[in-house]
């Protein structure tokens, strides 16, 4: 047995679990908007590609959120990021 956990929450809820790490992404967001003008971050962001995947797995939440399934976005996490 290697303690393989079957229902671990995505990463992107945070290690940072939950709230926290959700707020602390949305803090790099909006910093990026500051810089950038936009919160249009590539999937691949080099100077931070851990929010690149957070706003390209948070697009994905919100759209499953649209069709009706589970998902974790929140009415308040995506009245945030609106």
């Amino acid at each position: 047995e290697i303690g393989f956990v079957w229902d671990a929450p995505d990463k992107w809820a945070g290690s940072k679990r939950g709230k926290k790490g959700w707020m602390q992404m949305f803090k790099e967001l909006m910093e990026y908007r500051e810089k950038h003008g936009d919160c249009l971050v590539p999937s691949r962001y080099e100077d931070n590609p851990t929010l690149g995947s957070w706003v390209r797995f948070q697009r994905y939440q919100y759209q499953n959120k649209r069709k009706g399934k589970t998902t974790r976005m929140t009415e308040e996490r995506q009245h945030k990021l609106e």
